[in-house]
C-alpha cells in the first residue's frame, strides 16, 4: 500500500500519489482541530507572513482529490490523538481511546484509506454456502431459492452444510442436491461440529468461487434481494456487501424485540469501533470476495472460535483489512418455519467478547 504524509507533500506530489494508480493508498492528514494550530507554531500561516511554506490539506481536501482521480475512501481512522509523547501509555489504552466518540474527532493525526474503484462486469464463478439445520419446514423455499439462482448470470457453487439436524433436513437437501445438479454445481457436507460460525467455515474451506456468498436456509432475507447483492458484489473485489435488514420496515414477528434492540445497539457500537457505518450488524447474508477471504485465513480470523456466528468478525477484518463496506438494504421477512437456531444471551455475551478483542487492538 502506497502511504504518505500530506504535510510533506508538495503539489506535483500530491497529484502524482493518484495518478500512479495504486491499488490502496493511505494518507495522513493533520486534525482539522490541530492543523491551524501547528501551522501558528511555526509561524507558518498567512496571521504572520505574506507567503506560507506548507500546504493546510484536510481530510475533506483529501477525499475530494481522491474522488475526481476515482479513489473512494474505505474510512478514516484516529492515528494519533496528540503531539505529546505518550510511551508510557499502554498501547491497548491507546487503542481504545482512539476510537472513542468526540475524543477522535479532535485527533491530532488522522489517516484515510483509498482504494482505486474499477466497475467492471465479471463472469467468474460465485460460490453460494447456505448452512442448514432442522430447515426441513423451508424445503419449498429452498427449492424456490435455487430456481432464482437459475437467474444469476455468472456460474454457480452452491454449498449446504447440514447442521446434524433432528429432522431430515440432509435428507432434503440430498434430494435438491439430485434434481438441481445439471444446473450447478453442488456440495453437500454433514457439518463436524456446531454453531454457524464453523457450519461456514467448513463451507468456504472447499470453496472454488471468486465472489463468496452466505445465505441463511431459513430465507427470512429476501432471495431477489440477496441475488442482487451478489451480483453488485462481483464488480469489485475490495468490497464487502453486508445486507441489512433494519432499513425498511420488516414483516410482524420477523425478528423478536430483543433481538432488535440488541442488533441495533451491536451495529451503533461497531459504527463506533470501525469509524463505518454499519446498519446492520447479524444480518446473515454477506457477499465478498476469494481476496478478503485469504486474507482472514492468512491471519487466522477466519478459523477462531471467539464469534459464534462470524458475522462480527468479517465486519472486524473487513476495516482492519481496508476492505469497503456497504451496507445493502434488503427485505425481511417471519420464518416460515422452525425457530432461530441461537441462544440471544448466551451469544450476545460471545459477541461482547469479541468486540473487546477488537477494541483493544490497532484497528
Amino acid at each position: 500500500m502506497k502511504s504518505a504524509n500530506t504535510w510533506n507533500l508538495t503539489s506535483n506530489q500530491l497529484h502524482k500519489l493518484f495518478k500512479d494508480n495504486n491499488e490502496f493508498i493511505s494518507i495522513k492528514v493533520r486534525g482539522n482541530t490541530w492543523e491551524p494550530l501547528t501551522r501558528w507554531l511555526r509561524l507558518d500561516s498567512r496571521v504572520f507572513r505574506e507567503t506560507t511554506t506548507k500546504a493546510r490539506i484536510t481530510l475533506c481536501d483529501i477525499e475530494s482529490l481522491a474522488e475526481i482521480y476515482n479513489y473512494r475512501s474505505i474510512r478514516w481512522k484516529a492515528k494519533k490523538l496528540t503531539p505529546l509523547p505518550t510511551k508510557l501509555i499502554p498501547q491497548f489504552l491507546k487503542n481504545i481511546f482512539r476510537k472513542l466518540p468526540i475524543i477522535k474527532q479532535f485527533a491530532y493525526e488522522l489517516e484515510i484509506f483509498f482504494y482505486k474503484y474499477n466497475d467492471k462486469t465479471s463472469n467468474h464463478l460465485i460460490t453460494i454456502v447456505i448452512p442448514a439445520r432442522n430447515e426441513a419446514g423451508n424445503k419449498k423455499l429452498l427449492i424456490n431459492a435455487l430456481n432464482k439462482f437459475k437467474k444469476i448470470p455468472n456460474k454457480l457453487e452452491i454449498i449446504f452444510v447440514e447442521g446434524n439436524s433432528r429432522d431430515n433436513t440432509y435428507k432434503i437437501l440430498k434430494e435438491l442436491k439430485d434434481n438441481f445438479s445439471d444446473f450447478f454445481k453442488i456440495s453437500l457436507l454433514k457439518q463436524t461440529s456446531k454453531g454457524k460460525k464453523n457450519a461456514v467455515v467448513e463451507g468456504f474451506n472447499i470453496s472454488k468461487g471468486e465472489t463468496l456468498a452466505i445465505i441463511d436456509s431459513d430465507f427470512t432475507v429476501d432471495i431477489d434481494d440477496s441475488i442482487a447483492a451478489i451480483i453488485e458484489s462481483t464488480k469489485n473485489e475490495n468490497i464487502l456487501i453486508n445486507c441489512a435488514r433494519t432499513t425498511f420496515p420488516m414483516e410482524k414477528d420477523a425478528m423478536r424485540w430483543a433481538n432488535y434492540i440488541g442488533n441495533r445497539l451491536f451495529a451503533i457500537f461497531l459504527s463506533i469501533l470501525i469509524n463505518k457505518p454499519v446498519s446492520d450488524s447479524l444480518c446473515g447474508t454477506k457477499v465478498f470476495s476469494r481476496k478478503f477471504f485469504k486474507l482472514m485465513k492468512q491471519n487466522g480470523s477466519w478459523d477462531s472460535k471467539a464469534d459464534p456466528f462470524g458475522d462480527f468478525t468479517i465486519i472486524f477484518e473487513a476495516a482492519k483489512n481496508n476492505i469497503k463496506i456497504l451496507n445493502y438494504p434488503v427485505r425481511y421477512y417471519a420464518r416460515k418455519s422452525g425457530s432461530p437456531n441461537i441462544s440471544r444471551w448466551i451469544d450476545g455475551l460471545k459477541l461482547l467478547k469479541v468486540c473487546w478483542i477488537y477494541m483493544i487492538s490497532d484497528i
